[in-house]
């Protein structure tokens, strides 16, 4: 198939959840049915195409990254009017348009650049940013550097001024953004009365019964070098290379065997080099993802 450099915008009706709670079925799906064909007449109107729907947002391409703008800025200003609130984020990038819809990295990252974004906000990529005409492009201000999933380096986030933002209100506001986003994601561990942090200062340690370990596991069944923790592109990753395996249990419920092979370790845990983690607890590694301010 042959490829297209576009500009990818979606956009998603914040609240529509609490919608259905608050208003009831009919007129919840009267509303959000109103922000759909608002978002549809916004696109048609500068040029882009509509390429589908998904529950309460919609995807749309244009070949023109002003147009874009201009589709964003329209969809935000009419939902202002509906007394309802959107998340708008578009990205330029190479698609691979398929049966009237388009597929390809582009689309994932605009998609994940939208649900960055804060109700009554639109954010941006640089790739975008940098296809603006300079009219345009005076309003977009820098938000952070920020890991998305799927993506191998952390993408610089804009955010474009509309409507009532004037320029003072809008560097508070990204200052506060930015405040809030600029976060390093660690992965602390408890060893005993020992705490060790694994992030960007500290991205590699490992375990075994050996002398030359970062960490010293001197139960019986851990290997002389067991395993090794690491950060890799803002994952924590374990890699087993022991004779009697790893034992990882996942939020203190489900338990996870491992040997000569490699798993993420996400939100909280604990590990046992060659044993079950509640079989002895004096050489059980507790871990836990968190953030530390920078």
């Amino acid at each position: 198939m042959t490829s297209q450099t576009l500009t990818v915008l979606f956009a998603d009706l914040a609240g529509s959840t609490r919608l259905y709670q608050t208003q009831g079925d009919q007129e919840a799906h009267q509303r959000v049915t109103d922000s759909l064909a608002c978002m549809r007449v916004a696109v048609e109107r500068h040029g882009g195409t509509l390429l589908r729907t998904v529950g309460d947002a919609v995807l749309a391409s244009f070949e023109q990254t002003d147009h874009a703008y201009l589709a964003s800025v329209d969809i935000q200003q009419e939902h202002q009017l509906l007394s309802m609130s959107v998340r708008v984020g578009f990205h330029h990038g190479v698609v691979i348009p398929d049966a009237g819809d388009v597929y390809g990295n582009a689309v994932n990252i605009a998609a994940r650049v939208a649900a960055f974004a804060e109700a009554d906000e639109i954010c941006t990529t640089e790739e975008a940013v940098a296809q603006l005409s300079i009219r345009f492009r005076s309003q977009a201000l820098f938000l952070d550097r920020v890991d998305f999933k799927g993506v191998n380096d952390p993408l610089p986030v804009y955010r474009i001024q509309w409507g009532n933002d004037t320029a003072a209100t809008a560097i508070i506001m990204a200052q506060s953004r930015t405040q809030r986003y600029q976060t390093n994601m660690v992965l602390e561990l408890l060893i005993g009365a020992r705490r060790i942090r694994v992030g960007t200062q500290n991205p590699v340690v490992t375990f075994g019964r050996a002398h030359d370990n970062d960490v010293q596991i001197e139960a019986e069944s851990a290997s002389r070098n067991h395993a090794r923790i690491e950060m890799v592109r803002g994952r924590f990753l374990i890699h087993d290379s022991s004779t009697n395996g790893t034992y990882l249990v996942r939020g203190g419920f489900s338990t996870e065997f491992l040997r000569r092979e490699s798993a993420s370790l996400d939100n909280f845990g604990s590990i046992g080099l060659g044993f079950r983690p509640a079989h002895d607890l004096q050489h059980v590694i507790e871990y836990r993802v968190t953030t530390i301010a920078r």
